[in-house]
C-alpha cells in the first residue's frame, strides 16, 4: 500500500464529489426535519430517517465505482496510478466511515433542528425515545453495504437493482428449499392417517440453543460474509483490469 496513492485517491474523491456528498447531507437533513415535525409524538423520534439513511447507504457504492461502467471513464479509472488494493481500500474507508458518518451527522442535525423548533415554539419537548437501532441491526446494515459494494463491481448496468434483484431471488430460493425440507421432513413423520398440516405444525423444531450463542452465531456469519463480499470486490476489480 502507498499512502501517496491513498492520499491522491481521497483528494480525487472530494474534488470531484464534494458538492453531491453536501447536497445529499442536505437533503436527508431536512427530511429528518421534517419527519420528525410531522411525526413526532410524545417526544419519540421517528425511524424512518433509518429507513431512508439504509437505503442511501446501499446506493453509495453506485457512485463510487459508476467510472466502471463507461468506456472512457472506466480507462481512465483503470489507469490512475493506484493498485486495485488501494482503489478497493479507499472506497470502503469511504462507504464503511466516511458516509456511515455523513449520514449520522445528517439525522443529528435533523433531530436538532426539530428539537429547537419545538423549543422556539414553546413547547417543553424531550425526546425521550431514539430510533431503535441495535447492534445486530447495525452489523446487519454493513453486511448489506458489503453486498452493494460488490455489486456495484459485478454488475454494468444498474447496479443497486441488480444487486437488489438477485439478493431478493437467492433469498426466495433459500426460502422455497427450506419450505421444501420442511415438507419432506413432514411426509416423512407424519403417521398414515394422520392430517399432514396439523401433524406437521404440531411438531417442535426448536433446537435447545442459548440466545447469547444464536446472536453470537448471527454476529458470526454476518462477520464472515462482511469479509468474503470484500474479497470478491478486490478480485473483481482485479478481474475488470484484466
Amino acid at each position: 500500500m502507498n499512502i501517496k496513492n491513498i492520499k491522491n485517491l481521497f483528494k480525487a474523491y472530494f474534488i470531484e464529489n464534494w458538492k453531491t456528498d453536501l447536497f445529499q447531507f442536505g437533503i436527508l437533513a431536512a427530511i429528518v426535519l421534517f419527519g420528525t415535525l410531522t411525526s413526532n409524538s410524545g417526544g419519540t423520534y421517528s425511524n424512518i430517517p433509518v429507513a431512508i439513511s439504509s437505503i442511501m447507504l446501499m446506493i453509495y457504492p453506485d457512485r463510487l465505482f459508476r467510472n466502471l461502467h463507461s468506456s472512457s471513464p472506466k480507462i481512465h479509472y483503470l489507469s490512475i496510478p493506484a493498485s486495485n488494493g488501494e482503489k478497493v481500500l479507499v472506497n470502503m474507508l469511504l462507504a464503511n466511515i466516511y458516509m456511515v458518518a455523513v449520514v449520522v451527522l445528517a439525522c443529528v442535525v435533523g433531530y436538532g433542528l426539530a428539537h429547537l423548533y419545538w423549543i422556539m415554539r414553546g413547547f417543553d419537548v424531550a425526546f425521550h425515545h431514539g430510533p431503535h437501532i441495535y447492534p445486530s441491526g447495525v452489523l446487519f446494515i454493513y453486511t448489506m453495504l458489503s453486498v452493494f459494494f460488490f455489486g456495484s463491481i459485478y454488475f454494468c448496468k444498474r447496479t443497486t437493482l441488480s444487486t437488489f434483484g438477485v439478493s431478493l431471488l437467492i433469498g426466495l430460493i433459500f426460502s422455497i428449499l427450506f419450505s421444501l425440507i420442511l415438507w419432506v421432513n413432514g411426509m416423512m413423520l407424519v403417521p398414515k392417517g394422520a392430517a399432514f398440516h396439523d401433524y406437521v405444525w404440531s411438531l417442535d423444531y426448536s433446537v435447545d440453543i442459548s440466545e447469547k450463542v444464536e446472536e453470537t452465531l448471527l454476529y458470526v456469519l454476518m462477520g464472515v460474509m462482511i469479509v468474503y463480499f470484500y474479497a470478491l470486490s478486490f478480485l473483481r476489480l482485479r478481474e475488470t483490469e484484466a
